[in-house]
C-alpha cells in the first residue's frame, strides 16, 4: 500500500486563527511510496488597503496584476488578487527559493488555476470570499482541493439547493444545521477542485454519505466521505466565522497527516 506520513508541519491553532490579521502558512511534508513530497497551505483574512497593495506587488507576477486590473468591479478585482496571493503564499511553502512573482497562476480552459514556471509538476487550489482567502499547493500525483466559506444565513437556500435528501437529513439532527450546511458545501467544493471538474458534473458525484467527528479540541475537525468519489475524502475545520475544507486521496495515513495539521 502506498503510505503517507507527516514529517513536519505547523498546526492551525487558536493562536493563529484568533489573530486574523496575520497569515497562517504551513508546509506539509509526507511520503508517497519511496518519495518525499511537500504541500503548502496558506490562510488569511482580509487585509488593509496598504498591506494589500504591498503584498500584491511583492507576490504576484505582472501578468496576474494585469489580469486583476482588467476586472471592472473593485470587489471582483480585489477578490481575484486575494486568491492569487493565497496561492502564492502556499507555493512559497513548497518552493521558498523561487521568488513568488517569478511564477504564474494562469487561468485554465475551464477557469481553473494552473500553476506555471516551476521545476516540478505541482498544482494549486484557491478559495476566497469577502472575509477569508485560502491557497493549497500540492504535487500533481496527489490531487487536492481547498475551499473556505463564511458561515452566513444568506447561504442557506443556495446550499440547500445542492444537497440531497439524505444530506439534508444529516443536517436536521445537528445542533447547528447552518454550520453543517457550510461544512458539506465546502467539502463538495474542495472535492470538485481536487478532481478538476468542479460542479460541471452532476451534483450526485459529490454526495456525502457520512460526516465523522474526529476531534473537538483544540479544533473541531470532521471528515466527510463521498458516495461516488470513494477514492477521496475531505477534512473540515471550523475557523472564526467560517469553515475550511481540504479534499485529498482517501488514504488513511494521509488523513492522519492532515488531522495533525488542522488540530
Amino acid at each position: 500500500m502506498v503510505g503517507f506520513r507527516l514529517i513536519t508541519g505547523e498546526r492551525i491553532n487558536d493562536y493563529h486563527m484568533e489573530k486574523t490579521n496575520e497569515i497562517f502558512q504551513s508546509t506539509i511534508r509526507f511520503s508517497f511510496g519511496n518519495e518525499e513530497l511537500s504541500a503548502g497551505l496558506a490562510l488569511f483574512s482580509s487585509v488593509s488597503d496598504e498591506e494589500f497593495y504591498v503584498k500584491t506587488h511583492m507576490l504576484l507576477h505582472p501578468e496576474e496584476l494585469k489580469t486583476g486590473a482588467g476586472y471592472a468591479s473593485a470587489i471582483r478585482r480585489r477578490s481575484f488578487l486575494n486568491g492569487r496571493m493565497a496561492g502564492k503564499l502556499a507555493i512559497n511553502q513548497v518552493f521558498p527559493a523561487i521568488p513568488s512573482a517569478a511564477c504564474r497562476i494562469k487561468i485554465g480552459a475551464i477557469g481553473e488555476p494552473v500553476l506555471c514556471d516551476l521545476p516540478q509538476p505541482y498544482g494549486v487550489s484557491i478559495s476566497h470570499n469577502d472575509e477569508w482567502n485560502a491557497g493549497l499547493c500540492f504535487p500533481l500525483i496527489v490531487p487536492m482541493g481547498i475551499d473556505v466559506e463564511t458561515i452566513t444565513e444568506k447561504n442557506r437556500d443556495i446550499i440547500a439547493s445542492i444537497l440531497s435528501p439524505s444530506e439534508k437529513n444529516l443536517c436536521a439532527v445537528e445542533d447547528d444545521p447552518l454550520e453543517l450546511f457550510h461544512l458539506l458545501w465546502t467539502a463538495k467544493e474542495a472535492a470538485g477542485k481536487a478532481i478538476g471538474l468542479g460542479f460541471r458534473v452532476p451534483a450526485a458525484w459529490y454526495e456525502i454519505v457520512s460526516v465523522e467527528t474526529l476531534s473537538k479540541e483544540p479544533q473541531l475537525i470532521r471528515r466527510c466521505r463521498f458516495a461516488q468519489l470513494s477514492v477521496y475524502t475531505a477534512l473540515s475545520v471550523k475557523i472564526p466565522g467560517g469553515m475550511l475544507s481540504i479534499a485529498f486521496p482517501a488514504e488513511n495515513n494521509l488523513s492522519q497527516t492532515m488531522i495533525g495539521l488542522l488540530q
